[in-house]
């Protein structure tokens, strides 16, 4: 009796594996049926993203502000719209071109000496918005932060900020840093305490959403 159970588990053992063998063939055939009809998988990916925007740039003209950019892989892109803010936080539409593959070129006619804030959004042809990073204005006497006055007595610095700043880093001119803060995206005019410093000259950074801009600034005192 034990000797037939022995020859009946044998027998059964081989017939288990193989049909573990085919139901895993079963799911590599399902596998590749599922995607075999799909040729083309880098257009495929290219659907659910935006054009690659690089080397923006603003530069300010006369009576105009030369808005430049480069794209690739803008087939499924319906427009790009070129932005611009004075807050950086509400945008407006300086104009929009149609997409022809390569670089890009816009102006924005425009007699608002403000620091501008500019943006490039891309609507797809399915209606889907993306936006560029944002970029800044370049031109004379342009700065998106102010401190005044620029010879400072005690341990606060006064600034006057055109954009939200997210982060602010003071270094000497030998590289050391003397402060790093967060400013959380404040915007406007504000105080903000510094630590004690020789006297001598300083520079700041200041980081928002797409730019940073460095300032210079002196300790005086007796």
């Amino acid at each position: 009796m034990l000797k037939v159970i022995l020859q009946l588990v044998k027998v059964t053992f081989p017939i288990a594996a193989g049909f573990s063998t085919l139901i895993s063939s079963v799911y590599s055939q399902q596998h590749i049926i599922a995607g075999k009809d799909d040729t083309h998988p880098e257009i495929t990916a290219q659907q659910y993203s935006a054009a690659k925007i690089y080397k923006l740039s603003a530069v300010q003209m006369h009576g105009y502000n030369e808005i430049h950019w480069s794209a690739v892989g803008e087939e499924d892109t319906r427009r790009f719209i070129v932005e611009y803010s004075t807050d950086g936080i509400n945008y407006q539409s300086a104009g929009e071109l149609t997409p022809l593959r390569g670089d890009y070129n816009l102006k924005h006619y425009t007699l608002d000496n403000r620091t501008f804030l500019y943006r490039i959004k891309m609507e797809k042809k399915d209606g889907r918005f993306f936006n560029s990073m944002n970029f800044l204005l370049d031109g004379a006497d342009i700065t998106p932060v102010k401190i005044y006055p620029t010879i400072v007595e005690g341990n606060t610095l006064n600034l006057r900020m055109a954009f939200p700043v997210h982060r602010m880093n003071i270094i000497s001119l030998d590289g050391k840093q003397m402060m790093a803060k967060d400013l959380g995206g404040i915007v406007g005019t504000t105080q903000v305490a510094i630590p004690v410093l020789s006297r001598g000259q300083y520079l700041v950074t200041f980081y928002g959403n797409g730019w940073q801009s460095t300032e210079k600034f002196i300790i005086g005192g007796s």
